[in-house]
C-alpha cells in the first residue's frame, strides 16, 4: 500500500473543510496549519466526530474550536512538566538513597553494578547497557570525564541517575529483588507493586510530555494501579485515563503544598477552558476536583 501523499497548505485546508469543518479565518488557518501538522491537528478533530468510524465532523465545528482545544492540550503538558520533575528529582534521590544504603555500604561502594543484586538479570544488562550509551552521549561532560579517570568509569548510583531517564530509573526498580523494593517503597507509605506501577506511569506521562505527545482522548499503558474501593466507589474513573495518571502525579508529589498547588492549578486551567473542554473526552468525571 501506498503511503498518502504530502499536501500543501491550501490542499490540507480544503481537506479539512470536506470534512465538515468551518474556516473561520484562512490567513489565522493558515498560520495554524503552518505551525501544528495537519496530522498532529487530527487527534484533536476525535471528539467532534460523526461516529469514531466516521471521520467527518459533526455540522457546525470550526476550526478555531479545534485550535482552542490544542492549546488546552498544549498548556496542560506545560503545568504537568514542571510537577514530573519534581516527582523524578525525587525519585531518582529516594531510590538511590535507600539503595545504596542497603547495597553499597562496604568497599569498594559499586555493588549496583553487580547483577547479584538484581533479580530481573537480564533487565538489569539491559539499563546497563542503555546507560553506557548515554555516558557516551555525554563524554566530553566534566562529570563523566571525572569518574572515568578516577574511578575507573564507575559511578556512584546517584551520580548514573543523573544521566538515566525516568523510564531507565523505573525499570532498575522493576529489576531489583522485591526485599529492595520494599524497602524503598515502605516510606512512601505504599507497597512495591504499587511504587512499581506508579513510576511506570509517571514515566509515561512525562514522556508524552516532553515529546509534545497529545494528552487528551487516548487511552494510557499501562492501567494505573488504585485500590479497588476507589475504583468501586467511583465507576466513572477509568484507570487508563489521563485523569488516572494526573491522580498518581499529584499522589505521588513529595509535599501536601505541592499536592495542593497543583491541584488548583489544574483546575483553573479546566475553568478557563472549560467551553471547548468535555470532562469525559479528557477522562475526567464531573466531580474530579474532590478526588483528585
Amino acid at each position: 500500500m501506498e503511503l498518502k501523499c504530502p499536501l500543501t497548505i491550501e490542499q490540507q485546508l480544503e481537506k479539512l473543510k470536506s470534512h465538515n469543518i468551518i474556516i473561520d479565518d484562512m490567513n489565522e488557518a493558515r498560520n495554524f496549519l503552518q505551525q501544528v501538522s495537519y496530522y498532529r491537528i487530527t487527534g484533536y478533530i476525535l471528539q467532534f466526530r460523526e461516529s469514531p468510524s466516521n471521520s467527518d465532523i459533526v455540522l457546525g465545528h470550526k476550526l478555531s474550536e479545534i485550535q482552542k482545544l490544542y492549546v488546552f492540550d498544549a498548556e496542560l503538558r506545560s503545568l504537568l512538566r514542571h510537577y514530573i520533575e519534581i516527582n523524578e528529582v525525587y525519585y531518582k534521590s529516594h531510590i538511590s538513597n535507600i539503595f545504596t544504603l542497603e547495597k553499597c555500604t562496604l568497599s569498594p561502594h559499586n555493588q549496583h553494578y553487580s547483577e547479584d543484586n538484581y533479580y530481573d538479570k537480564n533487565g538489569f544488562k539491559k539499563i546497563i547497557e542503555r546507560f553506557e550509551k548515554e555516558e557516551q552521549y555525554y563524554a566530553d561532560s566534566l562529570i563523566v570525564k571525572h569518574h572515568k579517570q578516577t574511578y575507573e568509569n564507575k559511578m556512584p548510583l546517584w551520580v548514573m541517575f543523573e544521566f538515566m531517564s525516568f523510564s531507565s530509573v523505573s525499570m532498575l526498580y522493576n529489576a531489583m529483588y522485591i526485599s529492595s523494593k520494599e524497602n524503598i517503597a515502605r516510606p512512601l507509605g505504599i507497597g512495591h507493586k504499587t511504587l512499581s506501577n506508579h513510576l511506570h506511569c509517571m514515566s509515561i506521562l512525562r514522556n508524552k510530555c516532553a515529546h509534545a505527545a497529545r494528552l487528551i482522548n487516548i487511552h494510557y499503558n499501562p492501567p494505573v494501579k488504585l485500590s479497588q474501593k476507589f475504583l468501586r466507589d467511583n465507576p466513572s474513573v477509568k484507570n487508563d485515563s489521563l485523569f488516572a495518571y494526573i491522580k498518581v502525579l499529584i499522589q505521588r508529589l513529595p509535599s501536601d503544598n505541592l499536592r495542593s498547588e497543583l491541584k488548583d492549578k489544574l483546575s483553573q486551567l479546566i475553568e478557563k477552558h472549560i467551553e471547548i473542554v468535555d470532562l469525559s473526552i479528557i477522562g475526567f468525571p464531573v466531580n474530579y476536583k474532590s478526588l483528585l
